[in-house]
């Protein structure tokens, strides 16, 4: 048992190496452009199991918004330490109408200590406060209900979940952001229940389905 999966295992994150290198973020740089979008986070941000950049929420964006400029500094496995890292290398002269950042499923899974995980996001969320109009902020779904994860994994993946939100319910809105909840939500009813649809080949990133579920989610926060 614990060899087949070991074998699943890898072989999903081969697939995963895969959909990495095949991805390309979507991103419209225009200097001219009279409203101005920073996409910020992890490999959900870059776009990785998009079949089409146009699909990933950085793309669906673009598309609610055609005319504006699209900054996207995602970085495939990027945790919340790093991101802070990307913000110091921000010009603080630039405003932007809206911040985007999808962030944390890497500290979820990789062990973060909560502590860390609290002290980061509102390190993150203060900075770019003096950055954007507006910031929404998303971490993940239920991380432990992926499939690429063997099911003696996801009861703790889900209760590290459930504890990440709890830290962007309180962190958000004390630094005026927006927190779209993936967990309580209809999202989650329908990645667990259709899988095949929703998720990329390696079970864990997102299909261009999934990414559409998403963003009906992240849309509700958008406004007119």
């Amino acid at each position: 048992m614990l060899a087949h999966d070991g074998v699943r295992f890898y072989f999903l994150v081969k697939n995963s190496e895969i959909l990495i290198k095949q991805t390309t973020p979507f991103a419209r740089n225009d200097p001219n452009a009279a409203m101005k979008i920073l996409v910020l986070g992890d490999s959900t941000a870059f776009g990785t199991g998009a079949i089409h950049p146009e699909n990933s929420t950085a793309g669906r964006v673009s598309a609610r918004y055609p005319k504006a400029s699209i900054v996207n500094l995602a970085v495939n496995g990027l945790r919340i330490a790093g991101l802070l890292n990307i913000l110091k290398t921000i010009d603080g002269k630039t405003h932007y109408d809206l911040i985007l950042i999808q962030i944390g499923a890497n500290d979820i899974i990789r062990l973060t200590p909560m502590s860390d995980i609290e002290t980061g996001i509102n390190e993150v969320l203060a900075r770019t406060a003096l950055l954007g109009a507006k910031v929404i902020i998303l971490h993940s779904g239920n991380v432990g209900e992926a499939p690429l994860f063997p099911w003696y994994f996801r009861g703790w993946l889900s209760r590290r979940s459930l504890a990440v939100r709890e830290i962007y319910i309180r962190a958000a809105p004390a630094h005026g952001a927006e927190y779209v909840d993936l967990i309580d939500s209809p999202v989650a009813k329908l990645l667990r229940e259709n899988p095949k649809i929703y998720y990329a080949d390696d079970l864990l990133h997102l299909s261009d389905a999934g990414y559409g579920l998403w963003f009906d989610e992240i849309q509700k926060h958008l406004g007119s």
